[in-house]
């Protein structure tokens, strides 16, 4: 049927009129029309597109019903990874988190804060190209999340199609917020399960994500399910100016119709911070939804570039977290557990409590001298507390309820799992088994460790099939894994043809890797992702790596003498390096450190010396390093280039009497940016 032009212009001003009054109502919480009159607008809408097929456009307001069910999540690739924040569970935490920001913003006295309550809901990333909602996916794990966009598409508050602005809206932008459901609906959604016999969610949290992980989306437009943007990732204004401060963010989200926190503030200062952390904590119980604490984030966009990020974490934001709830129960028994690296863990386990819509049933309670302090024992009746809403630990014993036959933890002599000696060092609280990987507790959990998701990622690994592989034999190291063949796998219980294939393709496909990814697998003490990484930015090849000197190691950005220590004991052990000579041989593959080799510093040896205005030193070394550059703690006639900031002292001299190049901050960071 054609379509008149006069017919077309009414959807399109239908489409306004809905948007902009759901926009009232959701996200400003401020209705300036009746239902009834809201309800003709809508209808009317649905009149037309039921007689033009052509004119039901995706983004249309009534495209928010969900359709028929998906067969499955597929996985999407964020444009940006969606970074975790690190936690502050009281105001010395977060005094040490604005005293790094200004160590490494050298200029600054002080710095402007956006601050906002963290809402305990489902982070979710949102892709808007050219004004329209194109993309929706979950977190996942940072780097890739599942596609939710036709449950997306059914939250009222969120816009399929941006709203008229002044403010231009990008050809692209990705939008990070969280979803969430009200107390008062979770408890109605609840109330209506269990009249009708279905499954009860512990918490909103828990109803918002199972609302989201549903592949029939009309199970989410059933819900009351609400969002608020907090972020951006990836954003592509073409020749438009970008917004310069989280700020401007909030203020360009508003006007293109997307919900706000409205109690999201800006501090000028860590005292402000600490301000407003504490409003927000007596607002806690009135407000509508949950949160668990507050995050804090540097205003400008700018200084977030200068001051980067560490492993998961952005240094720039931090979240403030709320006081632990707190439970009481019963001690059930305490045993104990045998680490990675050998440390002896003592591990209580108690009727399950439920804590902040959390089931808990056991807690890990650190060491033995711990257990002495609590003086807590089997039976104990105990208090449990969440620390920062995450981990339950045990913080009091309550004496008055303990049993008269009670006896006390005794501290182990022995490993429980290989019957060595343990021993404990004076600067360690720690008990520790030093068998290695003769102990089978460590044997196995190393094992776990290698094929974790942020090492090599062999998928369908898990602890159960590896405890059964090491009880049969079939794997004692790393190396094991990739001489499996079907018919060890089949004569195990749980196996059969097709997952015993699957495993054995997950196993070949881990064979690809990065050196990052293959040094944090190893699981040498002191070396995470981030340390990791910066072993393979600094030695960009394995074998190189192999053979660092304790001295090389020292000089490597954030590894002290203590890393560098257990580092250096790792490869001056032969049986390790074998280890790491036969995965190879078995076809590990690492694929080479992006390092630049097209500028000045490609391949020199680089001295800093100094203070820098618009940079940190230790940024500065990560920028060299990825440059090409090798860092120097000392200048000797090897040095190409010294860096000389303010106060250079005496590296300064001895360069200029070598004859070795100066070079300044700006020159420096021209480079850089080339």
């Amino acid at each position: 049927m054609k379509v008149d032009a006069e017919v077309k212009s009414r959807v399109l001003e239908l489409h306004k009129i809905i948007n902009e009054h759901s926009y009232n109502y959701h996200s400003l919480d401020n209705p300036t029309i009746e239902d009834s009159e809201y309800d003709a607008f809508f209808n009317e809408l649905l009149e037309l597109e039921t007689k033009y097929p052509s004119l039901s456009y995706s983004y249309s307001p009534t495209q928010r019903v969900g359709s028929e069910p998906l067969e499955g999540f597929n996985k999407v690739d964020h444009l940006t990874p969606m970074l975790s924040l690190e936690n502050a569970f009281n105001t010395k935490d977060l005094e040490d988190f604005n005293k790094r920001i200004l160590e490494r913003l050298i200029s600054q006295t002080e710095v402007n804060f956006s601050c906002e309550p963290k809402l305990d809901g489902i982070a979710v990333n949102l892709i808007y190209k050219k004004g329209y909602l194109h993309q929706a996916t979950t977190r996942g794990d940072g780097k890739i999340g599942e596609d939710i966009t036709h449950n997306i598409r059914t939250v009222s508050s969120i816009p399929l199609s941006f709203r008229e602005s002044k403010i231009k809206a990008p050809s692209l932008i990705e939008i990070r917020g969280e979803v969430f459901i009200d107390t008062k609906d979770f408890k109605e959604i609840n109330n209506k399960a269990k009249f009708n016999s279905e499954k009860i969610f512990a918490n909103p949290r828990n109803a918002a994500a199972g609302s989201l992980r549903q592949l029939d989306p009309r199970v989410a437009a059933s819900r009351p399910l609400k969002f608020f943007a907090h972020g951006m990732g990836s954003i592509d204004f073409g020749k438009g100016t970008s917004p310069k401060t989280q700020k401007e963010v909030f203020e360009s989200y508003a006007s293109w119709g997307l919900p706000i926190n409205p109690l999201a503030e800006q501090a000028n200062d860590l005292n402000e911070c600490i301000s407003y952390f504490r409003k927000i904590e007596g607002l806690r119980e009135q407000l509508p939804y949950e949160i668990d604490g507050v995050v804090f984030k540097v205003n400008s966009f700018k200084m977030q570039e200068s001051l980067g990020q560490v492993s998961r974490a952005p240094r720039w934001a931090i979240a403030r977290k709320f006081p632990a709830e707190v439970g009481s129960t019963k001690v059930k028994s305490i045993s104990v557990q045998v680490g990675r690296v050998g440390s002896i863990t003592p591990v209580a386990e108690f009727e399950p409590l439920n804590i902040g819509g959390v089931v808990v049933s056991h807690a890990s309670i650190h060491n033995f001298d711990e257990i002495e302090r609590l003086d807590v024992r089997e039976g104990d009746t105990v208090q449990i507390k969440r620390a920062g809403d995450v981990i339950p630990q045990i913080i009091k014993v309550d004496l008055s309820k303990r049993k008269k036959d009670s006896h006390k933890v005794e501290t182990p002599n022995t490993c429980p799992s290989c019957n060595s000696k343990l021993v404990k060092l004076e600067s360690e609280a720690i008990l520790r088994c030093n068998a290695g990987t003769n102990c089978p507790a460590q044997k196995t959990e190393s094992i776990r460790h290698y094929v974790s998701r942020n090492a090599l990622n062999i998928d369908g690994l898990g602890e159960r099939i590896i405890e059964l592989l090491v009880k049969k034999e079939l794997i004692s190291d790393f190396s094991d894994l990739y001489t499996l063949k079907k018919k060890d796998l089949l004569g195990l219980e749980g196996f059969a043809e097709k997952s015993a294939s699957k495993l054995l393709t997950s196993i070949e496909n881990s064979k690809e890797t990065t050196l990052s990814r293959f040094i944090y697998a190893l699981g040498i003490r002191e070396v995470g992702e981030a340390t990791a990484l910066n072993l393979s930015l600094n030695f960009q090849h394995i074998d190189k790596f192999l053979l660092a000197s304790k001295e090389e190691l020292i000089e490597i950005n954030d590894i002290g003498p203590i890393a560098a220590d257990h580092i250096f004991n790792y490869l001056s052990k032969k049986g390790n390096q074998n280890q790491i000579k036969k995965l190879l041989k078995l076809g590990i593959q690492l694929q080479e450190v992006k390092i630049q080799s097209d500028n000045l510093f490609s391949s020199k040896v680089v001295v800093i010396t100094g203070s820098f205005n618009n940079i940190a030193r230790s940024q500065l070394k990560e920028e060299l390093i990825r440059s090409g550059a090798r860092v120097s703690s000392t200048v000797s006639s090897r040095t190409d280039y010294l860096i000389a900031g303010e106060k250079p002292g005496s590296k300064l001299k001895k360069a200029l009497d070598l004859g070795i190049e100066v070079l300044e901050e700006d020159n420096v960071l021209r480079i850089l940016k080339q």
